[in-house]
């Protein structure tokens, strides 16, 4: 439960308010909470690490590819977005955890609620906007996400099942 609050508080934290000064302590603080009092799996830091630069890196290729625009004129994703991606990865192996048995739920559920994160985030947020037509972006977002949300809970389930077999 406190896994998703924290997470329910971190994306508009991140995506409204979107200040570096308040989104990297917001940032380092829920890591602190979820290392300290949430995760009970040794390997957490490698697997929040692992998540936190194929988001990055996913996003930073949008971003060369043109499916999204920094307003900055930069090519890489804001700070703001790329702080949010870590907040993401703390979810999968906590509050997400129902997806790692049904990894179609995942599909379903990436391939709508990704790109739909996405759209609501660059309309609140306004520095990343996605490139038009519309429907091309958010169907590039579906088909990453619809790809990427099962990865990611095929792999917390394979590796909850290595670290608690390895105990």
């Amino acid at each position: 439960m406190a896994n998703a609050l924290l997470f329910d508080i971190a994306w508009p934290i991140c995506v409204i308010v979107a200040k570096v000064w308040l989104v990297v302590p917001f940032t380092l603080l829920n890591l602190f909470i979820h290392l300290r009092y949430i995760a009970n799996l040794p390997r957490e830091p490698i697997w929040l690490a692992g998540v936190f630069v194929f988001g990055v890196s996913i996003d930073s290729v949008l971003f060369n590819l043109g499916v999204m625009e920094n307003k900055s004129g930069s090519l890489w994703p804001p700070f703001w977005l790329i702080c949010l991606w870590l907040n993401f990865a703390m979810t999968l192996r906590y509050s997400l955890v129902l997806l790692q048995k049904q990894l179609w739920l995942a599909a379903i559920l990436g391939g709508f609620f990704g790109p739909f994160s996405y759209f609501t985030g660059t309309f609140l947020n306004g520095s990343v906007e996605l490139h038009k037509p519309l429907w091309q972006s958010l169907g590039v977002l579906s088909v990453i996400w619809a790809c990427i949300l099962p990865l990611f809970a095929y792999l917390a389930r394979r590796i909850c099942v290595r670290e608690v077999n390895d105990t």
